[in-house]
């Protein structure tokens, strides 16, 4: 006989012996209450997670507010022409064996000099409409004007006519750039210590 069989034999057969006795009778339903409810914090509690919050808050507002204008002081930018005796001197460093990068590079100091002492815009002008715009300001006179339109001319001739320059001729380009910068400079300066 296969196993199975005796299983459903066993099934088949009445219980045998005692039923389980009964149960006693139990609390009765009619006096139970629902639980009670205990809030997770306290009014009291909730009030002083809230001003700790605030104080955190404004303390992390403050230490923002405080890095942002330190740091802005920190990155006060350069007068104009310290910038570009910078760059006339970085044009002069690091590309001794470029002679058109140099010109490119003097140039562009040049003309990011005047234009942002003058208040005009460089930027997608030909030499000779940059300098048609420099005739407009008083501010130059007519020899700065002329020395100017001679550097970039010179910074031209060696950009698009590849003419190539010895060092004699670099050191000569980049002195001029810069006395240039700095005559501008002190008569500016001269001129503002007049009116004030």
């Amino acid at each position: 006989m296969p196993p199975y069989s005796l299983y459903r034999l066993l099934a088949t057969l009445p219980p045998q012996g005692s039923a389980l006795p009964d149960l006693p009778p139990g609390p009765s339903l009619d006096r139970v209450r629902s639980p009670i409810e205990i809030p997770l914090y306290a009014p009291w509690q909730i009030a002083l997670i809230a001003v700790l919050a605030a104080i955190a808050l404004g303390f992390i507002g403050w230490g923002i507010l405080h890095y942002l204008r330190t740091r802005r002081q920190r990155t006060q930018p350069l007068p104009p022409y310290q910038t570009a005796l910078a760059e006339l001197q970085a044009a002069a460093t690091y590309t001794a064996d470029d002679d058109e990068r140099f010109a490119m590079l003097s140039s562009l100091a040049l003309r990011r000099y005047f234009a942002s002492r003058l208040g005009i815009s460089a930027e997608e002008q030909t030499t000779s409409e940059f300098l048609q715009q420099l005739e407009r300001h008083s501010q130059l006179n007519a020899a700065t004007q002329a020395s100017l339109a001679q550097l970039l001319e010179h910074c031209d001739r060696v950009k698009f006519a590849r003419v190539s320059l010895s060092t004699a001729e670099r050191e000569t380009l980049s002195t001029s750039a810069s006395d240039l910068i700095q005559c501008v400079e002190q008569a500016n300066t001269a001129t503002e210590a007049m009116h004030a």
